[in-house]
């Protein structure tokens, strides 16, 4: 009888784990410079991080500055990354934001085999999703970060909201929606909307 329900309890854990596990291409994980380690899913043909970036050095080991005064992040011009209001327990369900300068800078924030999604690569995205929106949750899966407003650096939509850099703008995704959307902070327009902080999953090379 005892046999029986350690049985019966063990089936229970592993169909728990694996409903959990059901976005996560099984076996699959990215290791970035600082040693955090991401689990990856697949949308479409493409290998995309499960989690937002945590990383807080360049691919060549040099630091990306830490801005919490909103002064500084509204009015820097290097890149930097911060904590959803600077602070440090929403770093494992949140990850890090990073404004536009970390995403643009030659040293790369991606680890090694992964880049900055490009805008092409979002396209493609957006037209797998239009046939295929329940894989949207994919993107969901760890929490929405919210992000870090240009001016003034506060913060908002935190767990309503998701928003991600891409190689030249972002991209948004609701939390009660499947839709996915481009052009939240066009980076190209002026400079002060390089200072949004938002959340970074890169994609396999």
């Amino acid at each position: 009888m005892k046999r029986n329900i350690r049985r019966y309890l063990l089936l229970i854990t592993i169909f728990i784990r694996l409903a959990h596990c059901t976005t996560h291409e099984a076996g699959t994980q990215v290791r970035d410079i600082d040693g955090h380690v991401y689990n990856t899913i697949t949308i479409g043909n493409k290998v995309w991080m499960a989690e937002n970036l945590r990383v807080t050095r360049y691919r060549n080991g040099e630091p990306i500055p830490l801005i919490e005064d909103s002064s500084a992040w509204s009015t820097s011009t290097a890149g930097a990354y911060c904590h959803y209001n600077n602070d440090t327990n929403n770093l494992a369900l949140y990850g890090r934001l990073y404004n536009w300068y970390a995403i643009n800078d030659s040293r790369s924030i991606a680890p090694e085999g992964w880049h900055i999604p490009t805008d092409e690569e979002i396209a493609d995205l957006v037209s797998f999703l239009e046939t295929n929106p329940a894989s949207a949750q994919k993107l969901k899966v760890k929490g929405l970060g919210g992000y870090r407003f240009c001016n003034g650096g506060s913060y908002h939509t935190i767990d309503f909201n998701g928003y991600w850099w891409s190689g030249t703008r972002s991209y948004e995704l609701y939390d009660w929606s499947s839709r996915l959307f481009t052009g939240f902070a066009d980076v190209q327009r002026n400079r002060y909307e390089s200072n949004y902080g938002l959340s970074v999953r890169c994609i396999k090379d």
